[in-house]
């Protein structure tokens, strides 16, 4: 009996330290998204300024409508960058659809949807995992654009990985093209690239420490950014 009345006591001390009042309140850090900091400092440029509308996350909601302007318009949730051709007047029942933003987990830029997939892998394997998302490994078409790639391949300890984007030359050595079929007519290139060969016929991105690009043994397993056209 004895044993059986410690048991009981510990037990029933280890359900109250495990217990939670039922008026606690939660005080584990929240990571709130861009939209909530963009109100914040909307609030203290002061009457007038623009403030977006966010949603429980803190990201933006697809459409914002600004009364002062007597317009509404589609943005991406994630950066809360304007899509291009969707403003409307207020009130008009337009909505922004899934044909005007980008999926979770993509961010948009210059009419396309953007993901960097920090898991490594061979650039047929990178790309033929984009290929499932409805992707292909990314196209780049002016130095924008490289930057924004650049930018999301960018860690939380400010590192640039080496990462593939579309770039292959597997058809004829150097004549470079894109996996989506775009025009290969933008460069970036490191200053020492004079020569690549048939073993190294894939392209890379944040060579060395200005970040160019360079070519690769298309075996490597590397990091990788897809990218699609909305």
């Amino acid at each position: 009996m004895k044993v059986l009345g410690v048991c009981l006591t510990l037990c029933s001390l280890l359900t109250l330290s495990r217990a939670v009042p039922l008026n606690s309140t939660d005080l584990r850090p929240k990571h709130a998204g861009l939209c909530e900091y963009v109100r914040l400092q909307c609030y203290h440029d002061g009457v007038g300024a623009f403030c977006p509308t966010c949603d429980t996350d803190g990201n933006f909601l697809p459409q914002q409508c600004w009364p002062s302007s007597g317009y509404c318009w589609c943005v991406d949730v994630l950066s809360g960058e304007e899509i291009p051709s969707t403003h409307s007047p207020l009130g008009s029942g337009h909505h922004c659809g899934s044909e005007y933003y980008c999926p979770k987990g993509w961010t948009y830029f210059g009419k396309k949807c953007f993901t960097f997939i920090d898991s490594p892998k061979t650039w047929t394997e990178a790309e033929i995992y984009c290929l499932f998302e409805g992707a292909n490994l990314a196209s780049i078409h002016c130095y924008e654009e490289s930057h924004f790639v650049m930018s999301l391949t960018r860690g939380d300890t400010n590192s640039f990985p080496q990462t593939w984007i579309g770039g292959f030359s597997a058809v004829h050595s150097g004549f470079w093209m894109w996996s989506d079929g775009s025009k290969f007519h933008y460069e970036n290139w490191h200053h020492d690239h004079s020569s690549d060969g048939p073993d190294k016929a894939c392209l890379k991105i944040n060579y060395k420490y200005d970040l160019k690009w360079y070519y690769e043994s298309c075996t490597e397993s590397l990091p990788f950014v897809c990218s699609k056209k909305i």
